[in-house]
């Protein structure tokens, strides 16, 4: 088989496993979310004013240092389990559920840390479901890292709340919003 046919092969594959989905899949969400909020720290490291640029002097770098190290991780973990693998710009852009605004660098500082906030927490909605199905399918390598990217972004949000003012749920996802 050429390399097109096989490509073709994998984005059938593709198509099929997120309509299932299947723990790679959703992983694939994740890392696209990563590879995305990446670039979209370094917006708000370049552009926030104010007390929030000095946060950002002190946490964004971390931020997308600790994102890239989990990005490629979870990419690993997947070629170890035969799941296919986001490697293009167009699948990182169609599997992140994260929304880019170039605009955004010009609001207030306070305004773009919690947009980091709340994509932090968006996150965690796959995270949290890709943890289950890498369980379902034993892919404990999987799911250990998810486990600690879920982990390590609770502390991010907790830490950029407190920073805010903020009650640490303050204003991102609550299961119970949805029974309205």
């Amino acid at each position: 088989m050429d390399a097109k046919t096989q490509y073709q092969t994998e984005l059938k594959r593709s198509e099929q496993e997120h309509h299932q989905p299947t723990a790679g899949a959703m992983i694939g969400h994740v890392t696209a979310n990563l590879w995305l909020h990446q670039l979209k720290i370094e917006q708000v490291r370049l552009f926030a004013k104010g007390p929030v640029s000095l946060f950002m002097d002190q946490y964004g770098l971390r931020w997308q240092n600790q994102e890239e190290s989990f990005f490629q991780q979870l990419n690993q973990a997947l070629v170890s389990e035969n799941e296919l693998v986001p490697t293009t710009t167009e699948q990182l852009i169609e599997f992140s559920m994260l929304a880019e605004d170039g605009a955004k660098k010009y609001l207030d500082g306070s305004e773009q840390l919690f947009d980091l906030l709340h994509d932090f927490d968006t996150q965690l909605l796959f995270i949290t479901r890709a943890i289950k199905l890498a369980q379902v399918a034993d892919h404990y390598g999987e799911a250990e890292l998810l486990i600690k990217l879920a982990s390590w972004i609770k502390k991010q949000i907790a830490l950029g709340q407190r920073f805010l003012g903020h009650e640490l749920n303050e204003g991102l996802y609550n299961e119970e919003d949805d029974d309205e």
